[in-house]
């Protein structure tokens, strides 16, 4: 499952260059100011990507992503089948839980195996705490749904979660809820959260953050997602790189012409930068607000 946060981020871009809550684009608009340039854009976004560049080795947010448990998805698993009504999957959202048998409490500390050697261990989670992820446990403005899901029993296993060390053996409790075959998994520690970053007004700046799609094969390719915004020229990737990090965006360059006619102001598009050395263990880092970046799929 993608996590709020990738949601969230893919949202941001859009709303940091729309500057507004609609995507619907009038019919004739007139330009506005020319704004600068693609030489112009191209020399900010270097001006930028190189002061998150130098201020990338030693941040908390580097020691997190490096050193941390920062899985790029919440690790849940939902048994085969679910969700066999709305009703039920109301309940799961709402975190609607009546556990018909008591639960096992887990070890206080949980250890986290990477696929590289290292380790991580943290506050371990109990069934009940693990299945109130970031995503549930959140009634809906129309109220908290009546109907419960049974819960009939909770075991200790592992699985294998991508995070920002490669992959992971992640300590998990695997749940069985009642009228479903299967399990229900949930990681049984809670992921790293990496400080908040500040986000950059990039309006009228020329070029714009970017969110990292792929990596190709051999490495030496980046597929970003970026947004084309209705009265500016088509947007190309931009790059900056160092021997510890890649930092990723795009033009914003308006074409100076009025606008004739858009069916949406802003929508979401992909573009390639092509590294001058395989990207091999290097972070990638978005212009817009300087945070790692995980290949989105």
């Amino acid at each position: 499952m993608r996590t709020a946060r990738s949601l969230a981020l893919t949202a941001l871009l859009l709303a940091a260059l729309s500057g507004c809550a609609s995507t619907t684009a009038p019919s004739t608009s007139p330009s506005g100011s020319a704004g600068p340039d693609a030489k112009q854009a191209t020399a900010a976004f270097t001006q930028r990507a190189g002061t998150l560049a130098s201020g990338w080795d030693g941040s908390p947010v580097q020691q997190t992503w490096e050193a941390g448990y920062v899985p790029a998805d919440d690790g849940v698993h939902l048994a085969p089948g679910a969700w066999h009504s709305e009703a039920d999957k109301a309940a799961y959202k709402g975190a609607k839980f009546r556990y018909a048998v008591p639960m096992p409490m887990g070890p206080a500390q949980q250890t986290i195996h990477f696929a590289s050697g290292t380790q991580r261990t943290l506050p371990g989670l109990t069934p009940q705490e693990a299945m109130r992820t970031e995503s549930l446990g959140r009634c809906p403005k129309s109220g908290c749904p009546t109907t419960e899901l049974t819960v009939t029993s909770a075991k200790a296993t592992t699985e294998q979660q991508n995070t920002s060390q490669g992959m992971a053996t992640v300590p998990a409790w695997a749940v069985t809820i009642a009228g479903y075959q299967g399990d229900f998994v949930f990681p049984a520690v809670h992921p790293e959260e990496l400080p908040e970053q500040p986000i950059a007004n990039l309006q009228n700046a020329g070029y714009q953050g970017a969110r990292l799609v792929s990596v190709s094969q051999d490495g030496r390719t980046l597929t970003l997602q970026v947004v084309d915004t209705c009265g500016h020229e088509k947007p190309t990737g931009l790059l900056y790189e160092t021997k510890d990090v890649v930092v990723v965006g795009a033009t914003d360059v308006a074409t100076g012409k009025p606008i004739t006619s858009c069916a949406e102001a802003a929508v979401v598009v992909r573009t390639q930068v092509h590294l001058g050395d395989a990207l091999a263990g290097r972070s990638v880092l978005n212009v817009l607000n300087g945070a790692p970046e995980f290949p989105q799929g």
